[in-house]
């Protein structure tokens, strides 16, 4: 009982290790050779939690031999042609200039239901609107509507606004985002300045966010949490 459980503490943390090194994906954006990595990778690590008479040595070197080629290969794929087109699938058109390629459709199996669930899931009313839609090649669909179909933009009404960005958490529970407060120009003690101008310490926070129009946003936690 004992044994399982620590060969599985040990799997668990080997095989977080390596997926962490192939790096972040989720399971829906992986490239065919990082799912088949992933497969194998499962498969491998079962047996020696199925069997404890299989030594974790034997484990090791199978891993380090699958996870080396998929790096190696993800390495070569940016430069060798060949393996990138061996590898890797091409992003399919599926409308262009809002015609829809029956031919493309046929080709990667996805069916005209399939495709109008898929505009409906984006937002959109009726296929007539999409400009583009494209299948990209971790399996996620890209459309740009049709410009009637857009919303009016700031530049479309004449106005220019200025770029605020994206807010960027500094504090979250408590706890300094050193990384986002250096990347927004900032250090702790123009952040100590800030919460003093709320009143509040850092212990009080709940999130502190900032975008690059300099805008601070602050949420306190909830009394007793």
């Amino acid at each position: 009982m004992y044994s399982i459980l620590f060969r599985t503490l040990i799997l668990y943390v080997l095989i977080t290790v390596v997926i962490r090194a192939m790096g972040k994906r989720q399971v829906g954006e992986l490239e065919m050779s990082e799912l088949v990595t992933t497969l194998l990778l499962s498969q491998i690590v079962a047996l020696p939690i199925e069997d404890p008479s299989i030594p974790l040595s034997h484990v090791l070197l199978p891993v380090l031999i699958i996870v080396t080629v998929e790096i190696i290969t993800t390495y070569l794929k940016g430069r060798v042609n060949i393996l990138k087109r061996v590898f890797e699938s091409k992003p399919s058109v599926l409308i262009f200039r809002g015609v829809i390629d029956q031919t493309e459709l046929l080709r990667v199996r996805l069916t005209i239901e399939e495709l109008l669930s898929e505009v409906r899931r984006q937002g959109f009313r009726d296929i007539d609107e999409i400009y583009l839609a494209v299948l990209e090649e971790n399996g996620q669909f890209s459309m740009i509507p049709k410009k009637s179909a857009e919303p009016p933009s700031a530049t479309d009404i004449g106005l220019t606004p200025a770029e605020c960005g994206c807010a960027l958490p500094l504090v979250c529970d408590g706890v300094i985002d050193r990384d986002n407060l250096r990347r927004m120009g900032q250090d702790e003690a123009w952040l100590s300045a800030r919460l003093a101008e709320r009143g509040v310490c850092r212990e009080q926070v709940f999130l502190m966010t900032l975008d690059d129009a300099g805008c601070v946003r602050i949420t306190k936690k909830e009394e007793g949490k």
